[in-house]
């Protein structure tokens, strides 16, 4: 995957975008828009949204510190990234289906999560690592689908035109 000047620039913007968005919202505990941006990110970009989703990656590192939990963050939100580029038909502008599969992935998010502790640390260490957070899962994934329900389509096509005017023409 070969980028150009421009799409380097967007990218890393784009990932920048997504810290800051984290980071306005950090005072809600696991509600967060970047579920929304990479899925809606991955619908239009498809395999190239992995560049600004490792940039987000890598810019949440520098700021709280490369740790275990930073392994998690680089299991997860590219693992979102491939299974909605992967099923991108099944997904195409199917808000409800997109509402949903974010709702399943804020519910499941621990389950991932923990895959890091699991290695590092045994499977007890993972799953009392889960199992603490699943209130927060639970948050996380009803946050996800209300987020994308009210907002997935119109960040989706805004983006999309923004894309056609200014810069690209992925979809």
């Amino acid at each position: 995957m070969k980028i150009n000047v421009k799409e380097l620039i967007l990218f890393g913007i784009l990932g920048g975008f997504i810290a800051a968005s984290q980071f306005a919202l950090s005072f809600l505990p696991n509600i967060e828009v970047v579920s929304l941006f990479i899925i809606v990110f991955s619908l239009i970009y498809r395999k190239r949204t992995l560049y600004i989703v490792y940039t987000y990656v890598a810019i949440m590192g520098v700021i709280y510190g490369f740790g275990l939990w930073w392994l998690g963050y680089a299991i997860i939100w590219p693992l979102l990234s491939v299974i909605t580029f992967t099923f991108i038909n099944f997904f195409m502008e199917k808000y409800l289906a997109l509402a949903i599969y974010s709702g399943i992935f804020g519910l499941s998010f621990g389950l991932f999560f923990a895959i890091p502790y699991v290695i590092f640390s045994g499977v007890n260490s993972g799953v009392a690592y889960w199992t603490a957070g699943l209130q927060f899962d639970l948050i996380h994934g009803i946050g996800n689908y209300f987020i994308m329900i009210i907002l997935g389509k119109k960040i989706y096509n805004l983006l999309n035109m923004l894309n056609h005017k200014y810069f690209f023409t992925y979809v």
